[in-house]
């Protein structure tokens, strides 16, 4: 299972919130699946890390089920 808790509060550090990133670097289908903890393309993923500047620890954690 994917969550995406630790982005979440990376954007929450930055005073930012995910539709910030609407427009620059997700549409609004990616965002829909992030908010339902949905999977989505490791480019993506790699997108919010190098937009945000941050390791992908800080934007998505694995969950055991």
């Amino acid at each position: 299972m994917i969550s995406y808790a630790p982005l979440h509060e990376t954007l929450k550090e930055k005073e930012m919130y995910l539709s910030d990133l609407r427009d620059i670097i997700l549409n609004s289908r990616t965002i829909a699946k992030i908010n339902r903890n949905e999977s989505v393309n490791l480019t993506t993923i790699e997108k919010i890390c190098m937009h945000l500047n941050v390791p992908i620890e800080k934007v998505v954690l694995i969950l055991n089920k």
